[in-house]
């Protein structure tokens, strides 16, 4: 299992619609955002060659300026 922690940046107006289409995505979770646009999201992949995959997919939300990787974890399936 792979959990990835990812900051995405948007429009502080789009706040809401972007995070309403990242949780519809399957392992993706929105924790917090703040003001200013920032958003604070986790995703869990089985396989880790998905997240540059994931990424693009979250960048290419309308509204989203911007999706960096800031944590990344590596579990054993037991």
């Amino acid at each position: 299992m792979n959990i990835s922690g990812v900051l995405v940046r948007s429009y502080p107006e789009n706040i809401q619609s972007v995070w309403d289409e990242l949780v519809k995505i399957e392992g993706v979770e929105v924790h917090g955002s703040n003001d200013d646009g920032r958003m604070v999201v986790t995703v869990e992949q089985e396989n880790a060659g998905q997240l540059s995959d994931m990424l693009v997919r979250m960048q290419d939300i309308r509204g989203v300026l911007s999706t960096s990787m800031i944590y990344h974890q590596f579990e054993e399936n037991e």
